[in-house]
């Protein structure tokens, strides 16, 4: 992979659980998305990427207008499981993408793609 292409930074983000109390109540505030941190310690935060965007398109949905905006994101390969990082999600340049594939390259370890949508789930 040639670094020069790597020109934008990707946050990735995991659905946390919520915290309780000791009578077992949620703890308002706690849980939500957070940043990735991978069993070494490495956090997911500002890391170099490609984001290729599409035109988008607009549809029917609820009785409203939705538009929905896809993206290609080529990365460095790191050690995760495809069904893991797929469950996760992105932000870039203010916009939440939900992942929707994550597959690796020819020799299965130098870099991913993934394929995102930003759309009206907000990466819920």
């Amino acid at each position: 992979m040639l670094a020069h292409r790597l020109r934008h930074r990707v946050t990735f983000e995991v659905k946390g659980d919520p915290v309780r109390d000791g009578n077992g109540y949620i703890v308002p505030g706690s849980g939500g998305w957070q940043i990735v941190v991978l069993g070494d310690g490495l956090r997911l935060e500002d890391v170099p990427a490609e984001v290729l965007t599409g035109a988008g398109r607009e549809f029917q949905g609820g009785n409203a207008t939705q538009a929905e905006v896809s993206a290609r994101v080529n990365l460095r390969w790191f050690p995760v499981s495809p069904t893991v990082l797929a469950s996760w999600r992105l932000r870039w340049d203010g916009q939440v993408f939900n992942i929707q594939s994550a597959e690796t390259d020819a020799t299965a370890r130098r870099e991913w793609r993934l394929r995102c949508v930003d759309g009206p789930s907000e990466g819920q």
